[in-house]
């Protein structure tokens, strides 16, 4: 995936894995995605989260569904956060979450389905 953010940190375990992200303000998914008032595209962030828990867990395959996707906040150039994957490797699902100290950004569940 193209525009990826930049990561300052990780830390990887099997049963989480952390990504520290600069959502860097030349990133090219800020690009029109509002003229007057940049934020950071949902479709992205869910991108994002698809890419990292494929880095982490090696899900292969579309993704089967979306659940319980919530935009709480939005994402704004420069922000620094953290992106918490959990995953359920059973039922191939995995978690995630956009953070800082302070504020959840957005949430999900990331359903891979059946295995490949």
């Amino acid at each position: 995936m193209n525009g990826l953010p930049k990561v300052v940190r990780e830390e990887r375990s099997p049963e989480r894995c952390e990504f520290v992200i600069l959502v860097e303000a030349a990133n090219p998914w800020f690009q029109g995605h509002f003229p007057q008032f940049a934020i950071l595209p949902g479709v992205v962030q869910i991108g994002w989260a698809e890419h990292y828990a494929r880095t982490c867990y090696g899900f292969d395959g579309g993704i089967a569904a979306l659940e319980q996707v919530k935009f709480k906040r939005p994402i704004l150039p420069g922000a620094t956060l953290t992106l918490m994957l959990k995953p359920d490797l059973a039922a191939r699902k995995v978690r995630y979450e956009y953070r800082d100290t302070d504020t959840t950004y957005s949430t999900g569940i990331l359903n891979f389905g059946g295995a490949a």
